[in-house]
């Protein structure tokens, strides 16, 4: 395994799909540390096979095979390595453990725009989508149960000239058997979606054929 030196877009991108879809933990009882992330295997394994995987071998060497988790209910990949994990935590400031009270982009990213952009390209990739109502109108939402994470994205996207739209939404979730407030972001019309698509971008193959219909 080799621990990057150089800050770069990719590194950035791929740390913004951990912040979205991954967690970071260890394990005091069995002295194990993993990385884990994991998505929708409806329609996300093409994206955890042939991007997710690449970017692994050439950020960290090393080879890794996208698989089901969680009783085939996910599907993604998962890393048990210590050193990797406090590169992670440690440098990059991604965090440990329960994440969304902590969850933010990395200081590390904030001095360069081209990482911020890549970093939030990498969230969106994993906690939002891409919505085109009545036929033409596309919408970009997104998703997170930290109210703190949004706003920092709302924050940056306006002073880089967005127009966004934040809000926050109470639920019944099942799963858990309780009430839960997720905090949403959104993104509307045309021009908004080419800004974006300039600057920022989807590279998840889900996206491609909305994308391939807008422009």
């Amino acid at each position: 395994m080799i621990l990057p030196n150089e800050i770069t877009p990719e590194l950035a991108y791929l740390c913004g799909v951990f912040a979205g879809d991954g967690s970071i933990g260890y394990r005091e009882n069995k002295k194990e540390y993993c990385i884990k992330c994991v998505g929708n295997p409806k329609d996300e394994q093409e994206y955890y096979n042939e991007l997710i995987a690449n970017l692994i071998k050439k950020l960290f060497n090393l080879e890794i095979k996208p698989k089901f988790h969680d009783k085939k209910t996910t599907y993604g990949v998962s890393i048990y390595s210590k050193s990797l994990v406090k590169y992670l935590t440690e440098f990059i400031g991604l965090p440990l453990g329960k994440k969304y009270s902590k969850l933010g982009i990395p200081k590390i990213f904030l001095k360069d725009k081209r990482l911020i952009n890549n970093f939030i390209s990498g969230v969106a990739d994993t906690d939002f989508h891409l919505a085109i109502k009545r036929g033409y109108y596309p919408v970009i939402k997104g998703v997170s149960k930290s109210k703190v994470f949004i706003e920092e994205i709302k924050k940056f996207l306006e002073n880089d000239g967005f127009k966004v739209c934040t809000y926050e939404r109470k639920q019944f979730d099942d799963r858990v058997n309780k009430e839960i407030i997720t905090y949403h972001i959104e993104l509307s019309g045309y021009k908004q979606f080419l800004k974006w698509m300039n600057d920022i971008g989807f590279k998840h193959p889900k996206n491609q054929d909305k994308i391939d219909r807008l422009i």
